[in-house]
């Protein structure tokens, strides 16, 4: 599983809202909105894929894929991207397992960095 995992993450902030045309304090706050959102979504994931329901899964990891590609978060996309493949094709629950455990560590990573560096001692 260790293969999987992306050993850290860095952010260029100002490179990559000067590619999408916005104000690096606007990148920062989508990016922490989209964290927050990420916990509810993982536990959704979870669910879904606890009872097997793969359409579930599907459609919230093509939310997840959406908002991290636009993001340019490869991070969560890579994870995610293997996941999403997996359930496609019918992996068992088993990779299922693994790949979901990828993407739960990744998305713990990036809360922690945004925390500690997109978030200032006022909450924006």
């Amino acid at each position: 599983m260790d293969d999987f995992l992306i050993d850290s993450i860095q952010i260029n902030a100002e490179e990559i809202s000067n590619e999408l045309r916005i104000r690096p304090e606007i990148y920062k706050r989508l990016v922490a909105s989209f964290t927050n959102s990420l916990g509810e979504k993982i536990k959704k994931l979870n669910d879904a894929l606890s009872i097997d329901d793969r359409d579930q899964a599907r459609m919230i990891l093509h939310e997840i894929k959406g908002t991290a590609g636009n993001l340019r978060l490869r991070t969560i996309a890579a994870p995610e991207s293997m996941l999403h493949d997996a359930v496609k094709i019918g992996e068992t629950q088993g990779k299922l397992t693994l790949y979901f455990d990828v993407l739960k560590t990744e998305v713990e990573k990036l809360q922690k960095y945004v925390t500690a560096n997109f978030v200032d001692s006022s909450g924006e």
